[in-house]
């Protein structure tokens, strides 16, 4: 593959098997990392690794809830068991669930637990379970995927905005906390970007979304995957604690 900035890089990229994640793992790979596509959907996380791999690149792929910590942990192990280290923690295994949009008042708590556990606990986990060896190491990049929605609020999605929420502050302490081991912590914020799982959602809920965004369209997953491939470079070495706003123009409404 052509690119060398991420040469002798390791990165892990949650919900690598589809989406910005797949767009990230293939920049990723494409630029010299080693990357472990860590995806709840072993099949299609195996056709991105294969993908990498057929183009000459170095991946892996593996089965991860990113809601247990169990499982984030074993993701950990099994990454330096294949290539020593871990240096770049892409947060990206997220999103509403389609069918569970609707108004908080005709909400219910099995909603909420399953909306925060991917969202906020999900990202927790993984930071949990890779960040005593970045702190060893003096070195590594942490990037988290969190929405606009949790910047100014969303209509119908009330739980999910507050956990994308949730995760920009978490970024924003983590990044005190790691900043003395050279450890850099940042966040993406996207607005609606067209993956499958957005596509999936209701018409009306996305025409309302279209109509706030400025540039009056989608964003591209790969648009959202090079922001966050160069907060995960070393060109990002002064940046932490920030969260990059890709959205089109939508937050300009606000």
């Amino acid at each position: 593959m052509g690119g060398a900035r991420f040469r002798d890089r390791v990165a892990i990229v949650t919900g690598g098997a589809s989406g910005i994640a797949r767009a990230t793992s293939h920049i990723l790979a494409s630029e010299g990392a080693r990357v472990v596509i860590a995806d709840i959907n072993i099949d299609d996380a195996d056709k991105v690794a294969n993908e990498i791999k057929a183009q000459g690149g170095q991946a892996i792929a593996l089965r991860v809830d990113v809601t247990s910590l169990d499982e984030a942990n074993r993701m950990a192990k099994a990454a330096l068991d294949k290539f020593g280290q871990i240096d770049i923690m892409a947060n990206i295994a997220g999103g509403a669930i389609p069918a569970e949009i609707g108004p908080f008042s005709q909400s219910d708590k099995e909603v909420w637990d399953r909306i925060f556990a991917l969202n906020l606990y999900g990202p927790l986990n993984c930071c949990r379970a890779v960040i005593n060896h970045m702190i060893e190491r003096r070195y590594g990049k942490i990037v988290n995927v969190a929405s606009v929605a949790g910047m100014v609020g969303q209509a119908n999605t009330a739980d999910y905005a507050a956990a994308k929420g949730g995760i920009i502050a978490f970024t924003k302490s983590l990044a005190k906390e790691l900043a003395q081991y050279g450890i850099n912590v940042n966040c993406v914020s996207p607005a609606l970007t067209g993956t499958g799982r957005v596509l999936s959602m209701p018409e009306e809920f996305l025409q309302r979304q279209i109509k706030m965004i400025h540039l009056g369209r989608y964003g591209k997953p790969e648009e959202i995957a090079n922001v966050i491939v160069f907060l995960a470079s070393d060109e990002a070495s002064f940046v932490t604690g920030a969260n990059y706003v890709v959205d089109g123009g939508l937050t300009l409404s606000y």
